[in-house]
């Protein structure tokens, strides 16, 4: 876990894996916690410099798109930070376990609910999530729900940033993340996952 620093600030990013339409069975919303966010900048920077021929053009680290060598560097340099991923499994047959009858811009924001339950605000934090909402009103409604449901008992300082992952490469990191729990619950491929040390895993809507 991170260590909690006087005047410190956490940063956390989060993204996802996986649709709310037909073309998987979960939706996966991955989250990665540090205290420090030039550190993984550092990671994915040093990825990129040694890996400059199989990276080619590309701007970003993507875990659908990046090599899977290059994959699995990444996760066993994450190892070397503090840092903890919590992540949150959506069976889409549970869907009517919810009592919302939501389209899945809303359905898409209450799996994003469950999982800032999940994460323990300890000091000032900025979060900073993968853009997925072209529209300021549906980023705002997703904040809206979002912001009230994180462990948050001391009310500690809350940013949120909704940011396009080419700019940042913490959102790369837990982009690559969210990829590897997605691979571990659709395909049974537990390759990646089982490289992230530090991790919590928690299905949602399953009672």
């Amino acid at each position: 876990m991170i260590k909690q620093k006087e005047y410190s600030m956490d940063y956390i990013y989060i993204d996802e894996s996986g649709d709310l339409g037909s073309d998987s069975d979960y939706l996966i919303m991955a989250a990665i916690i540090v205290d420090d966010s030039a550190k993984l900048d550092r990671i994915i920077n040093k990825i990129r410099r040694t890996n400059k021929k199989q990276l080619g053009n590309s701007n970003e680290i993507k875990g659908t798109e990046t090599k899977p060598h290059i994959k699995k560097k990444i996760l066993k340099k994450l190892n070397k930070i503090d840092y903890h991923v919590i992540a949150v499994v959506f069976d889409k047959k549970n869907k009517y376990k919810i009592n919302y009858d939501c389209n899945n811009n809303l359905l898409y924001n209450i799996v994003a609910s469950k999982l800032a339950e999940e994460l323990p605000i300890t000091n000032k934090t900025s979060i900073i999530i993968d853009k997925s909402k072209n529209k300021e009103k549906f980023r705002q409604e997703f904040n809206n729900l979002f912001v009230p449901s994180l462990n948050n008992p001391k009310n500690h300082s809350i940013t949120i940033e909704h940011e396009d992952s080419v700019n940042l490469k913490g959102l790369q990191m837990v982009d690559v993340i969210s990829w590897s729990v997605y691979q571990s619950i659709e395909h049974e491929n537990n390759e990646y996952v089982d490289l992230i040390e530090n991790i919590t895993v928690k299905r949602v809507f399953e009672d």
